[in-house]
């Protein structure tokens, strides 16, 4: 697009705004930061390059004249179409997109999008690891953590973007070469408006699609399954409803078939990742590398050396025979029952809460009553889950304040794996779920080097 003296207004200066106003200005906008709180200490070095660019800012409020002089209005995915800001931009008849838009209609190579309620950042991560160890530039992007708009100048061959339903509502025609959808279980609910809104908000990506794309679905799932698009359907399952081509397992072995030839992969319980969940994603991630190019013994090589990513089932230290495990990730009660179900029939310790999302809490104390010897409840969520696991019939609740306490009792409980999973949002006790998981390590690991200070 043309952006050469356009003026543009960024809503909010977090990393992706930062990494947008520096990629408009490049280009010749004249760019708007619009900032509701501070802008932080730690970006001072990004604020002067910016300023010397020509960017302004401004905090405090979003002024009507950002928003009533800009040609385009590019806002952080986080705030709600029916906040004030938008109304008025609305009024104004402005177009308000996020920087995955942007992105799109600026890309040059192809785009591989995954989305989903869990497992976007493990996909995301494990498609980027399996292109990049086979010798492409293929950075994993978007709702990950990096900014999208900031790998351009790396000149990319792929670009692996996780999504969040936040982003696919303000990118109204961004249509990836490859989009996978991983599964579907209630959340964002407020910020939709229902559950009926957040399906619409998935399904949008998908209905982008055009004819010579390609969308990954899981046929296990029957939302997902019967999402509509002009692309080519590429299925995956692990309870063999793919018929044709796709992704399934032959026993325990990971498979696909392309164009009606069968590729017999590696065992999962070869992989160095666990759990049930995540034989979903690396049936994904194996769908999408097929589907740009690559062959099966290189797909399969690079699969058998990814790692866990930080806080996602991520082994920490054993201390006197304890296991201890970082899943911080888990902002949701699917996902904190997805980590519980991949420890088998081992019990384990769980230590969950924080800001509760008000979410039903049936399934997860029917998981809680299988997997788990003991639960210790911290946060704001603690009074309600407690209340919801004694009326379940699980009795063995400990409260505690801080997540130190709990990880303290864990151990000294001696009952299993200790496991963070909270199954709820951070933001009541650290600055997000990776402080969370970066404060729980800390404490793991001063109490092993207190057991073995050698």
């Amino acid at each position: 697009m043309f952006y050469t003296g356009k003026n543009v207004t960024i809503l909010g200066a977090g990393r992706s705004g930062l990494a947008t106003a520096l990629f408009l200005a490049e280009r010749g906008a004249q760019v708007t930061v619009s900032e509701l709180s501070t802008l932080a200490f730690d970006k001072d070095l990004v604020l002067a390059d910016l300023k010397a660019k020509g960017v302004k800012f401004e905090t405090g409020a979003h002024s009507d004249e950002a928003i009533s002089s800009a040609d385009l209005i590019v806002t952080s995915p986080g705030i709600k179409p029916e906040a004030e800001v938008m109304v008025r931009a609305r009024k104004h008849k402005k177009e308000v997109v996020c920087d995955i838009e942007i992105a799109y209609r600026e890309a040059q190579v192809p785009i591989i999008a995954i989305t989903g309620t869990n497992g976007k950042s493990t996909t995301c991560a494990l498609i980027s690891h399996i292109l990049t160890e086979a010798g492409y530039k293929a950075p994993a992007c978007g709702n990950i953590g990096v900014p999208i708009l900031a790998e351009f100048s790396k000149k990319p061959d792929f670009l692996v973007v996780e999504v969040s339903s936040y982003q696919i509502t303000y990118s109204p025609t961004f249509a990836p070469q490859v989009s996978i959808w991983l599964n579907l279980t209630p959340d964002h609910l407020d910020w939709h408006g229902g559950m009926n809104g957040y399906i619409d908000a998935k399904r949008q990506l998908f209905a982008n699609q055009k004819e010579g794309q390609f969308a990954v679905l899981n046929m296990d799932d029957p939302i997902v399954a019967d999402t509509k698009t002009k692309a080519t359907v590429f299925p995956f399952s692990v309870s063999s409803k793919v018929k044709k081509d796709g992704a399934f397992l032959t026993g325990d072995r990971l498979s696909y078939r392309l164009n009606g030839a069968k590729n017999q992969l590696c065992r999962f319980g070869d992989l160095k990742i666990i759990g049930q969940h995540n034989v979903e994603n690396v049936l994904a991630a194996i769908s999408a590398c097929a589907l740009v190019g690559l062959k099966a013994p290189e797909i399969e090589k690079h699969v058998k050396s990814f790692t866990a990513l930080e806080h996602r089932l991520e082994f920490v230290a054993v201390i006197d025979g304890v296991d201890y495990y970082n899943d911080s990730k888990a902002t949701n009660t699917a996902s904190a029952i997805k980590a519980l179900e991949a420890f088998g029939d081992e019990q384990v310790v769980l230590i969950a809460g924080g800001r509760d999302k008000g979410t039903d809490l049936g399934e997860f104390v029917d998981s809680i009553r299988k997997h788990v010897s003991n639960v210790i409840l911290i946060g704001e969520a603690k009074e309600r889950f407690e209340e919801a696991l004694k009326a379940g019939g699980f009795t063995n609740c400990h409260k505690v304040d801080s997540l130190d306490a709990a990880v303290e009792l864990g151990g000294r409980l001696r009952q299993g794996a200790v496991l963070l999973s909270p199954a709820c949002a951070s933001f009541d006790m650290f600055k997000d779920y990776e402080d969370r998981g970066r404060v729980f390590k800390d404490i793991v690991r001063t109490r092993l080097k207190i057991k073995a200070p050698s």
